[in-house]
């Protein structure tokens, strides 16, 4: 089971609307939010609480079949050695959240996962030069000579990748990025191509995760990662009421 759970920010500058899902987040996430410095990331935090909370309920009536807890569940929470956090009321369900300009996502598994967003922007000349792993660059170059997919879409898509996999290790950017190499899948079709594979340490080969791009939304590239292969992914937007 994966779920990906996606939401916008936009609903959330009408007071109302904000105050209406700030009551539905639990107490560790509100805390959060209010330490938050800016508007924006007060949004992102609260529609991150928002979103785990519907994801949890969701499994709660997809194993009991009965009506989830009336939300705001409570969260405890645990972190790894690198800060990752864990429920730890509820031992089998993984998360991971992410945001990037005005989305936020939160990808949900009864097991370890990574997931990440990133919207298209201006690419600096050489970060690809800068933090890629020589083989990731050659697949890079590979791409902007082939034509089809444009090169930086598929710049994002990597980079994605790579932070979703930083996240599903629980090593963050002390992993590096230099430090793993991206296999793309030989599917090459035009809706598929640069859109599933493994990842692989470099040194490790039998360390391998998978993964696979979620783009539901143009200018943004969404991955999930996982040491499973993932078969499918259970996409829900989430569109926020209007009061």
């Amino acid at each position: 089971m994966n779920r990906l759970y996606i939401a916008d920010i936009a609903a959330l500058s009408d007071e109302a609307v904000y105050f209406t899902y700030f009551q539905k987040i639990d107490a560790v996430r509100q805390e959060k939010v209010r330490q938050c410095r800016n508007e924006t990331d007060r949004k992102r935090s609260l529609l991150a609480g928002y979103l785990l909370q519907a994801g949890v309920a969701d499994i709660q009536v997809q194993e009991s079949g009965l009506q989830a807890d009336a939300i705001p569940l409570s969260f405890a929470y645990s972190f790894g050695e690198n800060g990752k956090p864990y429920f730890n009321n509820y031992p089998d369900i993984y998360f991971s959240l992410s945001h990037s300009g005005d989305y936020v996502i939160c990808a949900i598994s009864e097991e370890e996962v990574g997931a990440d967003i990133q919207e298209h922007r201006k690419v600096k000349s050489g970060i690809a030069a800068r933090f890629f792993s020589g083989e990731d660059k050659k697949t890079l170059e590979q791409a902007g000579a082939a034509g089809g997919m444009n090169s930086v879409e598929v710049f994002f898509r990597m980079w994605s990748i790579k932070e979703a996999h930083m996240k599903l290790t629980g090593k963050g950017m002390q992993q590096g990025m230099d430090t793993s190499v991206i296999h793309f899948a030989e599917e090459r079709n035009a809706e598929r191509e640069y859109a599933s594979g493994r990842v692989v340490c470099k040194g490790q080969e039998k360390d391998i995760a998978y993964f696979h791009i979620c783009d539901k939304m143009e200018k943004y590239s969404i991955a999930v990662c996982s040491y499973s292969e993932i078969a499918d992914i259970t996409i829900k937007e989430i569109m926020l009421a209007e009061l």
